[in-house]
């Protein structure tokens, strides 16, 4: 038995259309289950790390913030604290972009160029700083869910199941993200989004034009809310300037869907510098979380397996989990890479993905308290090609195991931030 499209697998289980798997193919359904889930571990981490009190998950330290002028409610963790006080403090007025507002001081100015997530979490709240916590954490959930109904909408366009879609909300990166409110859900869903309608939209003949313009939209809020979105557009302009070079498109509407996104982010910079003043965002982050090819990560490898401990999972274990998760779907994308009818700049936004890995900093790599959360690109787009594998290559069975260690990560992590910080 094969995991196929709906008719394909109706003649070969001799199943009616109306049974209860086939009514279970529907992105929505892989969306339910992945709202419920993470909903489930919100709940826990609540109750039981954060006893109770939600501001906790902002994860605002004694480092960056002045405690007379915090917000009322707003409860500090024991440490110098995490991003989320940061998407925090311009949830409570994204066009405040002082250096000290609400009584938190920014780090870097590359945060104020990732505002989408604020943005959408101001306008939700109504402008109320008491509903701001609880809205951050809504609002990931609500993109995570996206993120499997999305999954879903990838796996029918492929023929296969759409609870293969449940995938997508499967990395053990988001327990990260919904546990201390950061951007990656809310960005990663305007990515996708704007994959699948480019991709709708390259063989749409009567409603491309209408795709085009939401794949910008997704694309370009994507990029004003975690930069590293714009590799997916870039990979639609190198294979469109190919195209058009060769003479088999012209320049159109599709164009926009790079054009814009770029120049959304390039304004986003050039608005920072001018108001904040200092350096650009980019050069910023480029500085602290970028450095030579492969350094960092294999030195970050080489640190957590010499402190491998046999007695119990300490934090270096739980890491080398972790990267030999993200490694294996890596592993299983390249493998496919020349087989899976995924178009062209899914596959060459991928290898970007895979490639920007080896340029990250011992910021990213020598942290085991991040769980890996700003690495679920590669992940997410290996998923969108072996789905697009044909069977003969990828059959269900083979696809299911390559997903099921995905989940070993998850529940380890889950777990883990659940019960402390």
């Amino acid at each position: 038995m094969q995991l196929t499209s709906t008719s394909e697998e109706d003649k070969s289980l001799g199943q009616p259309t109306s049974s209860p798997w086939q009514k279970l193919n529907r992105p929505i359904v892989p969306g339910i289950v992945a709202f419920g889930s993470w909903l489930g571990f919100a709940l826990a981490r609540w109750q039981i790390w954060a006893k109770g009190h939600l501001s906790l998950f902002i994860m605002a330290g004694h480092v960056y913030t002045h405690r007379a002028q915090l917000p009322r409610g707003l409860r500090l963790v024991p440490s110098d604290g995490y991003d989320g006080q940061f998407y925090y403090r311009l949830a409570l007025d994204p066009f405040n972009w002082h250096a000290t507002a609400f009584g938190i001081t920014m780090d870097q100015s590359y945060r104020y160029t990732r505002i989408g997530y604020p943005v959408v979490v101001w306008l939700l709240s109504l402008g109320q700083h008491q509903l701001v916590p609880v809205v951050l954490v809504a609002v990931n959930l609500l993109a995570v869910a996206a993120m499997a109904v999305l999954g879903g909408m990838f796996a029918r366009e492929s023929g296969r199941h759409a609870l293969w879609g449940l995938a997508l909300a499967a990395y053990f990166g988001l327990v990260i993200s919904v546990g201390r409110d950061t951007a990656e859900p809310l960005a990663e869903a305007c990515m996708l989004g704007g994959l699948l309608a480019y991709r709708r939209a390259s063989v749409s003949a009567g409603s491309g034009a209408g795709r085009y313009v939401l794949a910008t939209a997704l694309f370009a809020f994507g990029v004003i809310t975690r930069e590293t979105i714009l590799f997916a557009p870039a990979a639609i302009a190198i294979i469109r300037i190919i195209t058009i070079v060769r003479r088999r498109a012209d320049p159109g509407l599709a164009d926009l869907v790079w054009v814009v996104p770029a120049a959304a982010y390039g304004a986003m910079e050039i608005a920072v510098h001018f108001v904040v003043k200092g350096e650009f965002p980019l050069l910023a982050s480029t500085n602290r979380n970028l450095t030579l090819p492969f350094t960092a990560m294999l030195h970050a490898l080489r640190v957590e397996i010499s402190y491998i401990d046999t007695s119990h999972l300490s934090q270096y274990d739980i890491a080398l989990l972790e990267y030999a998760t993200l490694g294996t779907f890596i592993l299983a994308g390249l493998a496919v890479l020349r087989v899976t009818t995924a178009p062209a700049h899914e596959r060459l936004a991928f290898v970007f993905f895979v490639l920007q890995l080896g340029l990250l900093s011992s910021q990213i790599w020598n942290s085991t308290f991040g769980d890996g959360r700003s690495l679920i690109e590669p992940f997410l787009m290996a998923l969108i090609l072996m789905f697009a594998t044909p069977r003969r290559y990828l059959s269900w069975p083979y696809l299911g195991m390559i997903v099921a260690y995905a989940v070993p990560a998850l529940l380890v992590v889950a777990r883990r931030r659940s019960l402390y910080m």
